[in-house]
């Protein structure tokens, strides 16, 4: 095993709706993980899960790889399926929840954000593509900070690869980051969070690691270096934070899930490679829910996995919890 020392750089912190009943949700035998949706082009199955986010009520809304969007009741169960207004070019890989109650997706190969209603009416669209500030080429992930009136955004392409922050109403704010392997640099961003303090953490997939900056920009650490062991990163898809701030990290090419603290040391992995519960195969994205429950899109595998949070663990290396 190895404890990763983090770099401290600063101390601070129109779519068609199918409507369909409500069907039991299929669960494992395993009792830590539960199994929601698996292989398939019908209500509640997927090709390719990818985005994930969960609404206010519990329930939570997938994207997968066919342009379709499904929304799933708190237990699983399949409430409602539409698909995206146009695809033919590509599919969406990311949204989030909006404090207006709608959903934002990242419509990456149309370069721009949809707003939507929870029923997949289209609301409007945000910004649209383009290399300047404010507009998009590939957008992948975003996050709403609901406390702080923010949504960020990350996307590449063009080496544009940057984040993006507007208001939670779609007004543009400021932009950083740009194409390269230096500290506050990206290539190919794929996922970002926001802990309870406001800060921002950004999946930074292609440079194998997670940069943290508060909410105008300044870096302040990095963590994460390329490699197999525990604690390290093969392509970081997507990131989340819990009530705790744990940082859970959707570790695509390892197939698992790491979880760090807010300082970026390695506490503990959950899964590995393979299709039985609790494994992963390409885990793209994953969510906190009000349950205090982790949603992961196991998307090599065509399902959700499901369970609930760990308890606080003994952080490697130190010998004591935090």
């Amino acid at each position: 095993m190895k404890t990763l020392l983090p770099l401290l750089l600063v101390a601070a912190c129109g779519a068609a709706l199918i409507l369909w009943p409500a069907a039991e949700p299929h669960r494992t035998a395993d009792a830590l993980w539960q199994q929601v949706g698996r292989r398939g082009a019908l209500a509640g199955e997927f090709n390719q899960p990818r985005g994930i986010t969960v609404l206010a009520d519990g329930s939570f809304v997938v994207v997968d790889r066919s342009a379709r969007v499904q929304r799933f009741g708190a237990r699983g169960e399949a409430l409602a399926l539409w698909e995206m207004p146009e695809h033919a070019k590509g599919n969406p890989k990311g949204l989030c929840t909006l404090p207006n109650g709608h959903l934002l997706v990242c419509d990456t190969h149309y370069g721009r954000l949809v707003e939507m209603t929870v029923g997949g009416a289209q609301v409007r669209e945000w910004a649209g593509y383009g290399q300047e500030p404010g507009q998009f080429t590939h957008p992948l992930s975003c996050v709403a900070d609901f406390r702080r009136d923010a949504v960020y955004v990350v996307e590449y392409g063009g080496y544009n690869d940057r984040v993006q922050k507007y208001t939670t109403a779609g007004r543009f704010l400021k932009t950083w980051g740009s194409f390269g392997n230096g500290p506050g640099q990206f290539r190919r961003p794929s996922g970002v969070a926001v802990d309870s303090r406001g800060c921002v953490y950004v999946a930074d997939a292609a440079n194998h690691r997670l940069q943290k900056f508060d909410g105008e920009g300044r870096l302040l650490l990095v963590f994460g270096e390329e490699g197999r062991a525990e604690g390290q990163l093969s392509y970081p898809f997507d990131v989340a934070c819990d009530a705790e701030d744990r940082i859970y990290v959707a570790n695509y090419n390892n197939h698992r899930v790491d979880i760090f603290d807010a300082e970026g040391t390695f506490l503990e992995s959950l899964g590995g490679a393979g299709q039985a519960e609790g494994q992963f195969k390409f885990p793209w994205s994953l969510t906190v829910d009000p349950r205090g429950r982790l949603l992961v899109s196991d998307t090599g595998n065509s399902r959700v996995q499901i369970r609930a949070l760990p308890a606080k663990p003994v952080a490697q290396g130190r010998g004591t919890e935090r």
